[in-house]
């Protein structure tokens, strides 16, 4: 299940970061902010993690990499992150997907694990694309859903979901976009853009009732 995000700079040094990621590496956005993503990552996994990191090319491939860090009480987490490097400089900013390692019980019960949930929205997403394709765009209006959809499957794959990209998506100019993530600001289901990046992010409000409305989405498994 996806916890939240974290910005930091080209030199992985936190920037900003959703309050739910700092309450499960069990400090304040404060303690975070500032701080190297080193600094909290465990000893025996920082080579790894480190070369990981270096290896990720301005707007390339995404990484997922699995680490422990370290707690602000001690305690040793095992957490997965989806990490890319955004920006046109040389070392850009890393954006990061924090989820929670599936447990056994979600292996018991498939259907509810997080691949379930993202298997689902690209079917979501294929389903209205063909609709609009073969019915016509213009008969349907529900972009602000369209539009959380995206940007879940995007966060889901460790991918940034631009607003450029969203609107090309959408088949919508900028502008109309972005009076729709303006509402849906207003409902606490986007975060507001970050001033250095053109990427879109969901708060956790919006990554909770999405997951509960598909985990409550008629059958649409993909085998």
């Amino acid at each position: 299940m996806i916890i939240g995000h974290s910005i930091s700079n080209g030199d992985g040094v936190i920037q900003a970061v959703d309050e739910t990621v700092a309450t499960l590496l069990q400090r304040t956005q404060k303690q975070l902010v500032g701080l190297s993503y080193l600094a909290i990552t465990h000893p025996d996994d920082l080579a790894r993690n480190r070369s990981q990191v270096i290896a990720l090319q301005p707007n390339g491939n995404s990484a997922k990499i699995r680490k422990r860090y370290i707690g602000g009480e001690g305690d040793i987490l095992t957490l997965e992150v989806q990490v890319s490097r955004l920006g046109s400089g040389q070392t850009g900013h890393l954006v990061g997907t924090l989820s929670t390692i599936p447990t056994a019980v979600d292996v018991i019960d498939p259907a509810d694990m997080p691949y379930r949930l993202w298997q689902r929205a690209k079917s979501l997403l294929g389903v209205m694309r063909a609709r609009d394709e073969t019915l016509g765009s213009d008969l349907f209006a529900d972009h602000a859903w369209t539009t959380l959809l995206i940007v879940y499957v995007a966060e889901a794959e460790g991918r940034i979901a631009s607003i450029g990209m969203v609107a090309d998506t959408l088949g919508m100019s900028r502008a109309t976009l972005g009076r729709w993530i303006r509402v849906l600001q207003t409902r606490s289901l986007i975060e507001p853009p970050h001033a250095d990046l053109d990427a879109l992010q969901l708060t956790q409000t919006g990554i909770d009732g999405i997951e509960r409305l598909l985990a409550t989405q008629p059958a649409m498994e993909v085998s």
